[in-house]
Parts: C-alpha cells; sequence; structure tokens
C-alpha cells in the first residue's frame, strides 16, 4: 500500500490513505497480508479498503463460519466503524445526496446462524457439492463459447456480404444481451489474480451490450448493489440517473450519445484514471481482457463503417443499449424509494432478514417462459431471486438448478415465491415511463464552505445545499452537451 493521496480529480472520488483497514462486526483488521492468500483473489480488497464488510464476508462465502477462527489473526487497534469512508471511496454522483456510510449503511440479519440466508445456504450446501457447481460452470461457460462463436460470425458474415443488414441487428442485440449475462457472472467468479497465465475474459464480456462496465463493477455491482440492495450505498439504484437531469424530449438522444462516448473514449480514459489516481502502487494493472474487449467494439465499428454497413452499426447499437438499459433496471424496483408497500410482502419476523429482502425485492424475469432460455435472452436475470442470496454461484445454470431449493426454504419461512415478473409486458413498461417521462431531477447546488470560526462566537453551521431548477430552454440543451462531453470523457459511469 502507499500514503500518497489516492483521490480522483476528476470523479472526486476520495479514497483511504494511511495504514489500510477493514471493519467486520464492529472490528477492525489489516487484511494486506491475508489478501494475496485469499482463495478468491485480492482484486475484492482494494475497492473495499476503509469499508466495513461485514455483510459481504457473511454473504459471499459458502461456509463464513469457517472464516471467524483466523480473523483474530488480523485484527488491530486504532479504527472503530466510525472511520470508514463516508462515500465509500466511490464517485459522489453515484451515492444518493447526503449519504454517509458511518451512519446510513443498512443493519439486516445476514447471522451464520438462525438467520434465512444461513438455512437457505445449508440446505443449498448439501444438495449442491462444489464439484457440482463447478460442473454448472463448465456446462455454463460451453454455452457462453458457442454464442460468443455466432457473435463474431455475426459480423464477419456482413463484412462479406452474406448476411443481410436486419438479421446482423438481431443476431447482434441477441449475442450481445446474452453474453453481457454470461460477463455479469463471471464477475462474481473468484480469480486467482496472482496466475498471470489466466485470462478472464468471461469478465470483461460485462462490458459487451454497451451498458456494463467490468472495470468498476467488481466494485459497483459486486460489492455495493448485491449486499446492500436498495439502500443509499446501492449504486446500481443511481447509475443511470444522469439522463434524469435531461428535459425528457431530450433523454433517448442525451443517453444515447453520452455511451457512445462511453464506447469510443470514455472507458478507456476512465481505466487510464483507476491507474493514475486510484490504485496502490504494487497492485495488478488493468487487465488485458478489458483492452481486449474496448479493442474489438472499436473493430466492430470500423468493420461496419469500412464496409458501408454503418447505419446497421447505429441501430443494433442503439437497440441493444436502451434494451440493456431497461433490462438491468426492471430486475429491481428502482422506480421509487423503498416503501412499506414493497416491505409489507415481506412476513413481520423476516422484515430485517438480509436474505428475505433479497427474494422478496428482486424480480425473476421471464421473455418467452422457459427458463433455461430466458437466462440468456435476460443477460442472466431469469433466476435473479437466487442469484441475489447465492451471489458466490458462478453461472446462471447453478442458480436455475438451485432455485426449488432455495424456493422451499422461503417458502417454510413464510414468504410467497411469486411468479416471473414478464419482461416485456410488466416490467418494461414501468421502467420506461420512469426513465424516459418522469419530470427533470434537481441535483444538489454546491454551497461554499461556512467561515472559519470566532473567538466567542458559536461556529457557523452549513447551510444544507438548495436543490438546483430544472433547466430551462438553452440551459436544457446546454446539459445535452454536458452530458455528452462526460460521455466521452469517462465521467458518470
Amino acid at each position: 500500500m502507499t500514503d500518497v493521496p489516492r483521490s480522483s480529480p476528476y470523479t472526486g472520488t476520495v479514497l483511504p490513505e494511511g495504514r489500510p483497514f477493514w471493519i467486520v462486526d464492529g472490528k477492525a483488521y489489516d487484511f494486506t497480508d491475508w489478501m494475496k492468500l485469499h482463495p478468491g483473489g485480492q482484486t475484492w480488497f482494494g475497492p473495499s479498503q476503509g469499508r466495513d464488510i461485514s455483510a459481504i464476508l457473511h454473504t459471499y462465502h459458502r461456509d463464513p463460519a469457517k472464516l471467524q477462527r483466523f480473523l483474530q489473526r488480523y485484527e488491530i487497534d486504532g479504527f472503530t466503524e466510525g472511520d470508514i469512508l463516508p462515500k465509500l471511496g466511490v464517485p459522489p454522483f453515484l451515492l444518493e445526496p447526503g449519504f454517509d456510510a458511518t451512519t446510513d449503511l443498512p443493519r439486516l440479519n445476514y447471522a451464520d446462524e438462525g438467520s434465512l440466508l444461513a438455512d437457505i445456504r445449508r440446505k443449498v450446501n448439501v444438495k449442491f457439492s462444489k464439484r457440482s457447481l463447478r460442473r454448472y460452470e463448465h456446462w455454463f461457460d460451453a454455452t457462453t463459447w458457442a454464442i460468443g462463436a455466432v457473435h463474431v460470425a455475426a459480423l464477419v458474415l456482413l463484412v462479406l456480404g452474406l448476411l443481410p443488414g436486419w438479421a446482423f441487428v438481431v443476431l447482434m442485440v441477441l449475442t450481445r444481451t446474452a453474453l453481457a449475462g454470461a460477463g455479469h457472472y463471471h464477475l462474481h467468479r473468484k480469480w486467482n489474480d496472482q496466475d498471470r497465465r489466466q485470462f478472464p475474459i468471461g469478465k470483461a464480456l460485462f462490458d459487451i451490450n454497451y451498458v456494463g462496465t467490468s472495470l468498476i463493477g467488481t466494485d459497483g455491482h459486486v460489492l455495493l448493489h448485491h449486499p446492500y440492495m436498495g439502500s443509499g450505498a446501492d449504486v446500481k439504484k443511481t447509475f443511470f440517473d444522469g439522463m434524469l437531469r435531461l428535459h425528457p424530449l431530450l433523454r433517448v438522444p442525451g443517453y444515447t450519445l453520452h455511451k457512445l462516448g462511453i464506447c469510443l473514449t470514455g472507458l478507456s480514459l476512465r481505466a487510464r484514471e483507476l491507474a493514475r489516481f486510484e490504485r496502490p502502487k504494487g497492485e495488478s494493472p488493468t487487465r488485458a481482457d478489458f483492452w481486449l474487449i474496448r479493442a474489438w467494439l472499436l473493430v466492430e465499428l470500423v468493420a461496419c463503417v469500412a464496409t458501408g454497413h454503418w447505419l446497421a452499426w447505429l441501430v443494433q447499437f442503439f437497440v441493444t443499449l436502451w434494451f440493456n438499459t431497461f433490462l438491468v433496471v426492471a430486475s429491481h424496483d428502482f422506480e421509487e424509494d423503498e416503501s412499506e408497500a414493497e416491505l409489507a410482502v415481506i412476513p413481520a419476523a423476516l422484515r430485517d432478514d438480509w436474505a428475505a429482502r433479497q427474494i422478496c425485492l428482486s424480480y425473476d424475469l421471464s421473455v418467452i417462459g422457459n427458463r433455461w432460455a430466458d437466462l440468456w435472452l435476460s443477460a442472466g436475470l431469469s433466476p435473479h431471486r437466487v442469484h441475489h442470496v447465492l451471489p458466490y454461484h458462478g453461472s446462471g445454470y447453478a442458480n436455475l438448478a438451485a432455485e426449488a431449493t432455495v424456493r422451499a426454504v422461503a417458502e417454510e419461512a413464510g414468504i410467497i415465491w411469486e411468479r416471473p415478473r414478464s419482461l416485456l409486458t410488466d416490467r418494461f413498461p414501468a421502467v420506461i415511463r420512469h426513465y424516459l417521462f418522469c419530470p427533470v431531477k434537481a441535483v444538489p447546488r454546491p454551497q461554499p464552505p461556512p467561515p472559519p470560526p470566532v473567538m466567542g462566537q458559536f461556529p457557523v453551521q452549513a447551510a444544507p445545499p438548495a436543490p438546483q431548477l430544472p433547466p430551462t430552454g438553452w440551459r436544457q440543451v446546454g446539459e445535452l452537451f454536458r452530458y455528452t462531453a462526460d460521455g466521452l470523457r469517462g465521467v458518470g459511469v
């Protein structure tokens, strides 16, 4: 680690300095030595430094009770829960205004014994051994390779003039959605990042639908969205809120141009920024698989433009982008803040149970009605509830196989296991109404710091940030250009 400041001047990210620490169940630990031995790889420790990782430890391991016996080896003094990073070391624009992790992280029951998660995990572990789960992963990966071959073949056939443009568009939308779903599961898998012979291309597939960002997905999706779903720490909840600052009439062109900028230059510049400001010395650089996918996306664009198929590329980009954007937010109800009506579906005794919330506040998605086909058509979100309860399972096939067991335990606890939600007739209309037609979202206006206190007087308290009025007229157009420029420079993701 290093004591050199690692805060980013571009995104406002503030990262920890000094001795590394992690908080687990109210105690502080220094895992600097353990991370190199961690069976799941050391990737997870860098982003989570300076945080309370209790929820991650208890929910991301097949048998977390075994971890307790060696935690004391790494226990240290000098840090408490009050020392964790208030903004969790992520860009502030990804968090709800005013969020402070020292006070706002949810406190739910994910105990290793006596919780719904413990009951589910115990029965799933009896029925599915590690070996059987790896078998499901192998079949899942074989399917991924087959879909990847179709994806590449579609581009080659288009360039050679053997595939009509409309068929290319259909194949691109379907294969990009499916491959991004595979990348979603690979993102959760353990990875021995000390073995340079490994090339985890599956993780980078998360980016191929123009929506995912594997570069920061390890943190934002795996370490924040899953353990803290629906709370102020859930960056997935606010990931697309940038478009809500635009007038409804400008959202489609604005978001499309923003993500086009992300595709062309934005994520590459974000990777450079991460390497310069946010990675400690000695930490592995951005993986080569990330750059391979970035290069492939540009190769596709150049090949289509050079052969006169630029319109087909633009159409598939637009349809893929918006289909997958709506798909991502369709798997939870992010249209409104968590309400009593949503929590009412959870039995009263389990209202503060972590697993119960994961099951009741996540949606399985259905496209054609076949769960195994829907797994690919929904970018892996067909068995979404099981995936949220058992996020360490490395494939959608394992999630589907374990669903009957998870459902039985949930129903024994009094949880009603609802039917999967129709993506096209149920969830898409709801998210389209919200993201395309809701009023312009006000953003906080920065306030100057309060003046220094004067001897003998009470200190002046800083005024709360005043809401910024929705832009009107030319200001709306200016917001559109600003949002587009942010995409080109990698801000806003």
